[in-house]
């Protein structure tokens, strides 16, 4: 009987026991209740934080066996990370959503533009090894385009070696462009820059030149005549008709090269012959070459078409030309040719002379080098009529260039349209104008 009441007093104790323990349960319940709701409000607090942002706030975690690996990053079905979080504007950002990340671990990788993963590859591998905060713009394609992206993290090493970044990436495509914009626009102030001093430099100088040897060697002519010393009188012929032709020509590039830089030069392509341009371009020249032995022979087939702007084509041939003339030795030959390859023409006119030095050669089309040389018979020049040739060879849509070894001579060559429409039109539905 005793021992019976004593475990009835003992399930009590036991009783009373349990309740204080499902007491503190509950308690402990209540508590992990507010904590939970506590850690709910501050996860949502910190989503609205995040979603807030104007830039796209991310944490991936960069798992610790993985992320020294150039050809993981590189790989994008091998990611070595995964991310955690991401709030709205990171997605929109790079044009995703919620679902393709979660699918596609590495899909941060796969978005990178492809000339632009190395430099994103060696830039995170530093940044994980060094435990230091990861910087870095550059290219991303998504969806068919291009979007340029400024990128912070901080890293966290966690105890089993991962590391967890939280950082922003930001869409700079607009600035990108502006930046790109000025740099463009810095580059044609700069040209138009060396363009107004090529103009001027050639006004004071070049033009000047000439001009004071025909005005001193006619003063010379004159007084030799009233004197009727004969003696010389040739050559100061000579030297101004020299002079006269050069400053003509001058004169002439001067006044194309400006039609063209104010849009005043008419483009009016047409069809015609290349043969008869390239005869009218000889004609100029035969008094010229003649004084210095020099043959010229046009190889241009007679039967080879073009469509382009007749005065642009000429000014092209008569500045090539003359700069053959001018480096060609006495006794040498300048020869004008033509190859037709599908829809177009190349031009060549080719010499035995002097010669161009490699180092030069670069530097012939572009304005702001300011290169000229002497000629075989210290003809002068401005570089001005290659210009010209450039943009008005560009203005068909064709190229220009030139190829040269020393003391062997040079062939300089251009391309021209020979037909219009090339998917419309025929050779045999074209209509010749005659020159």
């Amino acid at each position: 009987m005793e021992n019976q009441t004593k475990t009835k007093e003992q399930l009590l104790i036991e009783i009373d026991q349990f309740g204080i323990e499902i007491g503190e349960l509950k308690r402990l319940e209540i508590d992990y209740k507010k904590v939970e709701e506590a850690l709910r409000h501050e996860r949502e607090l910190y989503h609205d934080l995040a979603s807030a942002q104007p830039t796209g706030v991310y944490r991936i975690r960069v798992f610790s066996t993985q992320y020294l690996s150039e050809e993981i990053w590189l790989n994008a079905e091998k990611s070595p990370l995964v991310i955690e979080y991401c709030n709205d504007r990171f997605c929109e950002i790079l044009k995703i959503n919620r679902q393709e990340i979660a699918s596609n671990p590495g899909i941060v990788q796969e978005l990178v533009l492809e000339a632009d993963k190395a430099a994103f590859t060696r830039a995170n591998i530093r940044a994980n090894l060094k435990l230091i905060p990861f910087e870095w713009e550059g290219r991303f394609s998504s969806k068919g385009e291009i979007i340029w992206l400024h990128i912070e993290s901080l890293p966290r090493l966690l105890k089993n070696g991962d590391i967890i970044w939280t950082g922003i990436l930001m869409d700079i495509t607009m600035r990108k462009n502006v930046e790109l914009e000025i740099k463009l626009q810095n580059e044609e102030l700069k040209k138009a820059n060396a363009e107004k001093d090529k103009f001027f430099s050639i006004i004071a100088h070049d033009l000047r030149n000439p001009l004071n040897i025909i005005v001193g060697y006619s003063e010379l002519l004159a007084e030799q005549v009233i004197n009727k010393d004969l003696e010389g009188i040739e050559e100061y012929a000579d030297i101004i008709m020299n002079s006269s032709l050069m400053a003509t020509d001058l004169l002439k590039n001067l006044m194309e090269w400006s039609l063209s830089k104010t849009g005043r030069m008419n483009f009016n392509p047409e069809y015609f012959k290349m043969i008869k341009i390239v005869d009218e371009v000889v004609l100029l020249f035969v008094y010229i070459a003649k004084q210095k032995s020099i043959s010229i022979t046009n190889k241009v087939h007679p039967m080879t078409l073009v469509y382009a702007d007749k005065i642009m084509i000429s000014t092209i041939i008569r500045n090539l030309v003359s700069n053959a003339i001018k480096f060609t030795k006495v006794g040498g030959t300048v020869s004008i040719s033509s190859e037709e390859k599908q829809n177009e023409v190349t031009v060549k006119i080719s010499d035995n002379g002097v010669g161009i030095p490699k180092k030069v050669i670069e530097k012939l089309f572009r304005i702001d080098q300011n290169y000229s040389t002497s000629g075989t018979k210290k003809e002068q020049g401005t570089g001005l009529g290659l210009i010209l040739c450039k943009e008005f060879v560009e203005k068909h849509s064709g190229i220009i260039g030139v190829k040269s070894e020393e003391d062997i001579g040079s062939m300089f060559y251009f391309t021209i349209p020979s037909i219009a429409n090339p998917e419309a039109e025929t050779k045999k539905e074209l209509v010749v104008s005659q020159v």
